[in-house]
């Protein structure tokens, strides 16, 4: 008896055409917002820019590249627990360039990127999905708990921005969210979560439990990446908070800052919450509110020069293979008569392969 023939489910003209016009207008909407946010930012930010020294902001920058490369391999490690392993050469072009989609209104376009980009690559769109979810809460969990021992300072900061309303609501979200936080970065509880999710999805659920050692590993990563980019901040204020103590501080107001704004949906890559926050932190630590502002919209400057160019070099380095990768088994339409045999031994294959 032959082996089972696994079918292809063509696609309708029309929804391929359709497929295509939405890329391509996704496409020239990020192009559109990025130029744009760049130079709405250099207009406030160009005499503080030029104050600062270039040894400075080439620091800076590369604080901000680490952050997101780090950040992409916390994806990574998730990836690796509810699918299969990626190699970093695959993983950085689906995550990094994925993640310009978040300059578009409304932050659901990056994980709508990633998770085409996911599906060329081998994995299913909606275990892309699910772990660009998971990393998403799982980097709130960490930037609130490294949050938590300066809300005092960040209190300091909300009297001295003079917007207390929208800075209280900011600082208490945080401290309400913490335990809910903590407790769902629970593995059970995690892949329960995660289960639902799943089924809501009309997924199958996943092919085994969330590990602590995938959680701990993405976590690490998540904290390298909120030090990452507390290093990108202090090398810009730290004429006005030096040292370690200095450093300490940036990494509060950027974990506070990226944490919370995370929940601006809205706002492109939370474009003005992250800003405000960031400042607020600053003025707690006693940089003067102006000062904090302009030096924020710097960072946010340098956030995207790092954004383009890191998705740029991923998608030189990776595109080309994911192109060429073949469709996850979730995307095919199995024979009923082959229904019982693409089960358990298939998917194990499958998650034995590094390469996906």
């Amino acid at each position: 008896m032959g082996q089972p023939v696994v079918e292809v489910a063509p696609a309708k003209p029309w929804r391929a055409r359709l497929i295509t016009v939405v890329r391509v207008l996704a496409v020239l909407g990020i192009v559109y917002f990025i130029v744009a946010t760049t130079i709405n930012q250099w207009s406030a930010v160009k005499e503080t820019f030029r104050d600062l020294s270039w040894p400075s902001l080439i620091a800076a920058l590369f604080g901000a590249v680490l952050s997101l490369w780090t950040t992409m391999m916390a994806w990574r490690a998730m990836v690796g627990s509810v699918d299969h392993k990626l190699r970093v050469r695959d993983a950085a072009p689906i995550m990094l360039v994925g993640s310009l989609g978040k300059y578009l209104p409304g932050s659901v376009w990056a994980y709508v990127v990633q998770m085409e980009l996911g599906r060329r690559a081998g994995v299913s769109r909606s275990k892309v999905f699910i772990s660009s979810v998971l990393v998403s809460g799982l980097g709130v969990t960490t930037g609130l708990v490294l949050t938590s021992p300066g809300f005092g300072t960040a209190f300091d900061g909300v009297r001295a921005s003079g917007h207390e309303v929208f800075g209280s609501i900011a600082v208490w979200a945080s401290i309400i969210l913490l335990p809910l936080a903590v407790a769902c970065a629970y593995p059970p509880l995690l892949t329960w979560l995660v289960s639902r999710a799943m089924r809501v999805l009309r997924r199958p659920p996943l092919d085994r439990p969330i590990t602590w050692r995938h959680l701990l590993e993405c976590l690490v990563w998540c904290v390298a990446g909120y030090l990452a980019a507390g290093l990108h901040l202090w090398f810009l204020v730290r004429a006005h908070l030096p040292g370690l103590d200095g450093l300490a501080g940036s990494i509060f107001a950027m974990a506070l800052a990226m944490s919370i704004s995370t929940f601006v949906i809205i706002a492109p890559s939370g474009l003005g919450a992250r800003e405000f926050l960031v400042a607020l932190g600053l003025a707690g630590l006693g940089v003067p509110w102006p000062t904090a502002w302009a030096l924020t919209l710097v960072s946010r400057l340098l956030f995207t020069i790092a954004d383009v160019a890191a998705a740029g070099i991923a998608a030189a380095v990776g595109m080309r293979r994911i192109r060429h990768s073949p469709a996850p088994q979730e995307e095919l339409l199995p024979r009923p008569d082959a229904a019982a045999g693409a089960g358990p031994r298939a998917g194990a294959q499958r998650a034995e392969d590094p390469a996906g």
